[in-house]
């Protein structure tokens, strides 16, 4: 992660996302408009794209829905995701939060509605 610091690139994506909500959109328009902006973001590496859909998906269960499209990548992200292929991009704390981050998403998604 070269362009993005790991609690900078969650800052965003929640700024984004607020804005959003401020904006009048609802949490499925808001996480829509955060996958628009951060099109490229994703695409930079898998690191960056977890970070993101971690984010994204915390922002909408708290809002009280996920996308389909979120809860299928975050399926992804659970089943593949081993800290230890964080570690050399975003340090060993970083790369734990991020962890405890997923782990907490795997109750949150099965108590949320599923949208789309």
């Amino acid at each position: 992660m070269q362009e993005w610091e790991y609690i900078e690139l969650i800052e965003y994506v929640d700024e984004v996302f607020s804005n959003s909500i401020n904006d009048g959109l609802d949490a499925l328009q808001a996480g829509g408009r955060c996958m628009y902006e951060f099109a490229n973001v994703i695409e930079e590496g898998a690191t960056e794209k977890t970070i993101f859909y971690i984010s994204l998906a915390r922002l909408q269960i708290n809002n009280g829905v996920l996308s389909a499209r979120i809860y299928e990548e975050i399926g992804n992200i659970i089943k593949t995701f081993d800290v230890n292929n964080f570690v050399d991009e975003l340090g060993l704390d970083d790369a734990k939060d991020l962890g405890l981050r997923i782990d907490s998403l795997k109750t949150e998604m099965q108590n949320v509605k599923v949208i789309g």
